[in-house]
């Protein structure tokens, strides 16, 4: 059973009205927020489920608008039902908009004494993840929350493996294990083969298909998949004591062509060109 962070336990003794919440993890740093707010709430870590302890929720996948903020300010309430504190939670996968920000701003300057906010932030790349959270916050927000960085004994060995390839993508996912399999079989020859970027394209073939099958909930898009993908497979070069010249080089491109597809270019054609770059 997952123990409370020592860095939040800390923190029982005296709460702060906001806090901001880091982590390799989102799926660590979900389970840390829910036993934090049921300790803060009712002394019980394990009640996560009540009226009292908000998780913020959006009809968007991928952020937290201006509506959902007002939502939770006025018509859930701030005031706790049964518990010391009403506890509102800001999940890490869903950004806040620059109007959301700035409305739940106004609320953090002037907290209520019955309500606490923790607003938690997973980084893009697991190695970075203290910086590139932190990057993602308003600084005006920052400042007025105190800030914990909740480590994880996350391992990481980029091994190839089912498991160690879901615990990069930081994915609640059990069912659909195997589905990866055929995903890190193309990285694998991919590694193998620098010069030859033709399996990038079965690698795109083969993330539709992961995605495809996933639920609805779970907020992964063809091209984060692929940047996932790449990421582990330039991550997995990097790591190698006698890397050679022409591996790293290619580990650079690969980051290139990442950054691209974030961007929002195709994943098609950034990895036709990258094809012809390193053929």
């Amino acid at each position: 059973m997952t123990k409370l962070n020592k860095s939040l336990e800390k923190e029982l003794d005296g709460v702060f009205h906001a806090y901001l919440l880091f982590s390799n993890s989102s799926r660590e740093l979900i389970k840390q927020a829910k036993k934090f707010a049921g300790l803060i709430a009712f002394d019980d870590e394990s009640i996560d489920n009540h009226p009292d302890i908000k998780i913020v929720e959006s009809d968007n996948l991928r952020t937290l608008g201006v509506e959902d903020i007002r939502t939770v300010i006025t018509q859930d309430n701030l005031s706790p039902i049964e518990g010391r504190y009403k506890v509102v939670i800001f999940p890490p996968l869903k950004s806040l908009t620059e109007e959301a920000s700035n409305a739940l701003l106004k609320t953090i300057e002037e907290p209520s004494k019955t309500s606490v906010f923790l607003i938690l932030s997973t980084g893009n790349f697991w190695s970075h993840s203290r910086d590139d959270s932190n990057n993602m916050i308003l600084s005006t927000i920052k400042s007025r929350c105190r800030a914990i960085f909740v480590d994880t004994d996350k391992d990481i060995q980029f091994n190839y493996s089912n498991e160690d390839f879901i615990d990069f993508l930081d994915l609640e996912i059990f069912d659909e294990k195997q589905s990866f399999k055929k995903v890190l079989d193309v990285l694998t020859i991919q590694k193998k083969e620098l010069s030859n970027l033709i399996h990038s394209f079965s690698l795109i073939n083969e993330c539709k298909k992961v995605i495809d099958g996933l639920d609805d909930d779970v907020s992964l898009t063809l091209n984060s998949l692929i940047v996932r993908c790449l990421e582990y497979l330039t991550n997995s070069i990097i790591i190698q004591q006698n890397m050679s010249r022409e591996m790293y080089e290619f580990a650079v491109k690969v980051e290139i062509a990442m950054a691209d597809i974030s961007s929002g270019m195709r994943p098609q054609v950034v990895l036709s060109n990258l094809s012809l770059e390193v053929s």
